[in-house]
């Protein structure tokens, strides 16, 4: 009997620990998405909700250090908070909402007699967007505050359905791999690394015990505080541009060649594999090459040469059927879980574009592009942990176009079905469903890391992503109807930088039904260019197990085109970590593990904290020249 009791108390005990776990995470969700309504979508002076990890998380967390005693709160139930709070991120991001709601109403707001939008506007169902033409004037220009809820409740409660369908497409695909990739190929999870060393620490000391902690972060905060201070006196940009210097044909065809100072990409760019940290700057190299000597020497009259975005696509296209050709093989009774959930949110996010007016065709294309990119992503991020958001092919969503051309892409969907198409557009062209993808990849890592069951984990990560996609319905339609779209993160009555990109996916449409422009050669052969680059580097690798280039690393190179912020940071920590193990091998390397660690997070702090959360919403009416800082 007394057993008994015990076993009562104790499950009592569990249960309530369990559910300060989920009110602080709740807290937090609230907390964050008042704190970007306040700092970021008022200012636009960074992007708070950014970062990867999470920058807001990484301050919650440290928050949750001092108290965790007085809380009663274990290692694992921190680590779980995290995972709640990541979830519950996501939909804040510039790549969550904010990218959803223009892409519903830029069509009407946007539309004039020289374009085709109002002719789209009526092609959008019913059941999408509220159709009151007062209603999408006060979310462009704004309304006092006064958000019409009646109007887009309906509608939200609809669209909700459709991003649980994304989550289980992303927890289902990082469930089925992630498992094997942790026991079979046993991948390092490098961006799980610091969560799990705050709370834990190193060698049996606290993480902020260690003094090279505390050296990496006053180092990492240095770059943004000297921008801040500066952009007091004079305009000031986040990158220097060396191609400035080359004004000489053929040396100006070198430009754009960016320069970053991303003290993220050094201090998690520590724990990259160095064959993949070469093949991203070296990938790089190589497209500023062939962009030499094919516009500069030969003089090819090809826009964007060597077209990294086709490039990028072809390769991520094939990265995923190698992965998912792996993983299929090996399918077990236990992966019908994952399985399920990846088919029903598959099959939900088809139906919803068949029923919208999509041609199934084209949603079978489409969804299995998402698909695929969301698993090569999940896979970047679990192998080299690259902690930039952008490595996904940035401009994918024209190479549809260029791709099939528009005779082909109105035979597989429709004319409705191309509106309904760039309406989903910002999936692809943004990077909400591939975050989590790789956050659920990296919370299986944690969960096995942790002896969790990754049931409980699925339970948390619902939990959090659900009320996190509602606080962030609250806030930004709040903000919307405050200060509307048009002023949103300060832009100066133009819209803000989602929007620009809704409407302008809506007017390339409209020119290209104009023109009914064939598919272009040039971008197939470059998509059929990167694709067995991949192909071919991963055989090379199979039968030479040195050989030095990494397929993903590769196709990073040209993911974000000639403007890629990622290859100089890459390229330094490349030359540093091999001095490193160089001169003093795998021991030496393991003591700066904490100083690359509070590199990074020094500056997670400075920048998404400090400047962007604090200082630059505060004084930025009295500072002299606006400086944004966004994490890549």
């Amino acid at each position: 009997m007394q057993s008994y009791v015990s076993a009562q108390v104790i499950r009592q005990e569990m249960f309530i620990r369990w559910a300060i776990v989920l009110v602080l995470g709740a807290i937090f969700a609230f907390a964050l998405n008042f704190w970007v309504f306040q700092a970021e979508l008022s200012s636009g002076g960074a992007n708070i909700a950014g970062g990867n990890p999470p920058v807001p998380v990484l301050l919650a967390l440290i928050l949750l250090l001092p108290v965790c005693r007085f809380l009663r709160l274990t290692k694992t139930e921190l680590i779980t908070f995290y995972l709640f709070a990541v979830f519950a991120f996501i939909p804040a991001t510039l790549g969550g909402v904010r990218a959803f709601f223009p892409s519903l109403t830029t069509p009407l707001y946007y539309a004039t007699p020289e374009n085709r939008l109002k002719e789209f506007w009526y092609l959008l169902p019913d059941w999408w967007v509220p159709r009151d033409a007062l209603v999408i004037q006060g979310f462009f220009e704004g309304a006092d505050g006064r958000v019409p809820w009646d109007d887009w409740l309906p509608f939200l409660l609809r669209w909700s359905l459709f991003f649980i369908a994304l989550w289980s497409i992303g927890w289902g695909i990082a469930w089925l791999m992630a498992p094997r990739w942790i026991s079979a190929e046993r991948l390092n999870f490098p961006l799980a690394q610091l969560p799990i060393h705050m709370v834990d620490g190193f060698d049996s000391r606290s993480f902020f015990s260690s003094r090279a902690v505390w050296w990496g972060m006053a180092i990492g905060a240095i770059p943004t505080g000297l921008m801040a201070a500066c952009s007091l006196f004079r305009p000031m940009e986040r990158f220097w541009d060396l191609g400035a210097y080359f004004v000489d044909r053929p040396f100006n065809t070198l430009r754009p060649l960016l320069i970053y100072p991303l003290v993220e990409g050094v201090g998690f760019g520590y724990f990259v594999p160095q064959d993949a940290l070469f093949s991203v700057w070296f990938s790089y190299a190589t497209l500023k090459l062939m962009n030499f000597f094919g516009i500069g020497i030969l003089g090819l009259d090809v826009t964007d040469f060597p077209l990294p975005y086709a490039q990028s696509f072809g390769g991520y296209l094939a990265a995923a059927a190698i992965l998912f050709g792996r993983n299929l093989k090996q399918v077990r009774q236990k992966d019908l879980m994952p399985l399920a959930m990846l088919f029903c949110g598959w099959f939900f996010a088809c139906s919803w574009m068949v029923l919208s007016g999509m041609n199934l065709p084209l949603a079978l294309l489409y969804t299995f592009v998402l698909l695929s990119f969301t698993a090569t992503y999940s896979r970047v991020r679990a192998e080299l942990g690259m902690p930039y958001t952008n490595v996904h092919p940035y401009g994918a969503q024209r190479e549809f176009w260029h791709l099939f051309g528009m005779p082909t892409m109105i035979w597989l969907g429709g004319n409705r079905g191309l509106v309904i198409l760039v309406g989903l557009f910002w999936l692809v062209r943004r990077f909400f469903l591939f975050q989590t993808g790789a956050y659920s990849a990296d919370a299986i890592k944690l969960a096995q890391t942790l002896s969790l069951p990754i049931v409980k984990i699925l339970a948390v990560s619902f939990a959090g992503f659900f009320i996190g996609l509602w606080s962030a319905f609250i806030s930004h339609l709040c903000a919307y109807y405050l200060w509307g779209a048009n002023y949103l993160e300060g832009a100066p009555g133009t819209g803000d930088y989602r929007t620009y990109e809704a409407a302008q996916d809506y007017r390339v449409l409209g020119w290209l039904l104009d023109s009914m422009s064939p598919a272009s050669k040039w971008h197939i052969g470059f998509a059929l260019y990167g694709a067995t680059s991949i192909w071919l580097i991963a055989l090379l690798r199979k039968v030479f197990p040195n050989f030095p280039l990494h397929p993903l690393g590769f196709t990073l190179g040209s993911a974000y085109g000639h403007h890629c912020p990622y290859w100089f940071p890459t390229f330094f920590i490349w030359m540093v970590k091999g001095i490193i193990l160089h001169y003093g091998g795998l021991k030496l390397h393991r003591r700066f593990i904490p100083f690359f660690l509070g590199l990074a997070l020094g500056h997670f702090l400075m920048t998404g904290v400090i400047w962007a959360g604090i200082i630059y919403p505060v004084i930025r009416r009295r500072w002299g020249y606006p400086l944004r800082i966004l994490f890549q």
